[in-house]
């Protein structure tokens, strides 16, 4: 089981490659002259019936949120500790497929699904009643929460990228409790509104939301929306942008660390040398991706209308869909794949020789889908990804460049994004 570099081998393109990073470039600029053209605005959501809007909201509807969430955490934990600390344990592909891939689909579907269902919230909320009131705090600084919020995913990906055995089932567990522990500590200390700053996966199901139709009226109320409304009403702070963008780092890292020269070299060493190199090889990238678009916005930043001082973090929720574009071209055949060996290791979660399913001989099906497919959906997830990052990007440039410099100020972000779809183009297909 190759979980150490997310989709471990991948298919060719069923196009030649310059073909596919010429159309994916193309797509890019056609939609950035075109809403520079047409102006596009978004439409304003309208409520979802009510019945719907109640059950949504309902208190027994939480409550079983938070009881699901509380079973799965509990039965991971269960099964990372005490299986067997093999390839026959499905802690690893539970964690790696179901959970964080697997975020990406439901907070794109259903909003931000984490926060419903995390159960470190109730956890914490129980701790917190045991503390003292005088021990007790307000987090009063987005700072130091989003300081967490995004070493822990910095963490998470260092583990399953760079990590000597990222498939053992004792890490997983390891890393599931440190991390439980560590924001069911925040949590009572600080209160709920720790996990909204301080949570890696709370975070980044939220920005990931903002792409939802599905999303919260004026009033508070569920509504229907246009997705890039979302986007575009979307407020990001620093935190949030160092997450995009560490995300984004990871990505492109385990796109390269499936290439042959990453794989000629690696195999000829051992761990921990191997662990080591990945771990510098991660690092570079990530202050790669950190340092360019710090660029992009410093250029941008000639072109900003009196009175706006920076665009520090304007630019954060149109890299979302780029974002989510990569999350789906890395995990795609992954999640399929994967994600039916996870469903046949339930069978016998703690390897006792149980057949709790009924599947005991069953075996993954790689037929399905084929690889032109996985392909299309890959070139698919990125170029549609990067028009939307486009269009949203245009929308928050009406609010901060300046009228007579609309399109030039708009350069240097789209710049960006047409290097970031060659680059993931060229991993998905070269790897």
């Amino acid at each position: 089981m190759n979980l150490a570099h997310g989709l471990g081998e991948r298919s060719d393109l069923p196009v030649p490659l310059w073909l596919a990073l010429y159309a994916g470039a193309a797509a890019v600029l056609i939609a950035f002259f075109a809403v520079s053209a047409l102006k596009p605005k978004p439409r304003a959501g309208r409520e979802v019936p009510l019945p719907l809007a109640g059950l949504a909201d309902a208190r027994i509807t939480r409550a079983l949120l938070r009881i699901a969430g509380l079973i799965a955490f509990g039965v991971l934990l269960a099964v990372a500790w005490f299986g067997a600390d093999d390839s026959h344990n499905p802690a690893p592909v539970w964690f790696y497929v179901w959970f964080w891939v697997g975020l990406i689909p439901a907070s794109l579907i259903f909003g931000p699904f984490w926060r419903l269902v995390n159960p470190m919230r109730p956890l914490a909320a129980i701790v917190r009643r045991c503390l003292p009131r005088g021990v007790r705090r307000e987090l009063r600084s987005d700072g130091a929460g989003n300081a967490v919020a995004v070493a822990g995913m910095i963490a998470f990906l260092w583990l399953e990228l760079a990590s000597a055995h990222p498939d053992s089932p004792r890490a997983v567990a390891l890393f599931v409790t440190i991390y439980t522990v560590v924001h069911a500590i925040g949590g009572a200390l600080f209160g709920p509104r720790w996990f909204a700053q301080a949570d890696a996966f709370e975070m980044y199901s939220g920005l990931i939301a903002a792409m939802s139709p599905f999303g919260r009226g004026s009033d508070g109320r569920l509504v229907l929306r246009n997705p890039l409304a979302g986007l575009r009403s979307g407020r990001a702070g620093p935190g949030h942008t160092a997450l995009v963008l560490a995300v984004l780092g990871g990505a492109m890292f385990d796109g390269f660390s499936g290439l042959p020269l990453w794989t000629d070299l690696t195999g000829l060493l051992r761990q921990p040398v191997t662990s080591v190199l990945a771990t510098a090889a991660l690092a570079v990238l990530l202050v790669l991706n950190f340092r360019a678009y710090r660029e992009a916005i410093r250029m941008t930043g000639a072109y900003l209308r009196p009175g706006v001082s920076t665009v520090d973090d304007e630019f954060t929720f149109p890299m979302v869909p780029i974002m989510v574009g990569y999350g789906v071209a890395h995990y795609f055949s992954f999640a399929v794949f994967e994600g039916q060996l996870g469903w046949l290791l339930a069978t016998d979660p703690f390897g006792r020789g149980w057949d709790l399913l009924g599947i005991s001989g069953a075996s993954v099906d790689y037929a399905v889908p084929g690889p032109a497919v996985i392909s299309a959906v890959q070139v698919g997830a990125i170029v549609l990804g990067h028009v939307v990052g486009v269009v949203s990007a245009h929308d928050r440039a009406l609010r901060v460049v300046r009228a007579d410099d609309l399109r030039s100020g708009q350069y240097p972000m789209v710049t960006l994004m047409v290097v970031y779809t060659g680059i993931a183009i060229v991993l998905v297909s070269a790897g």
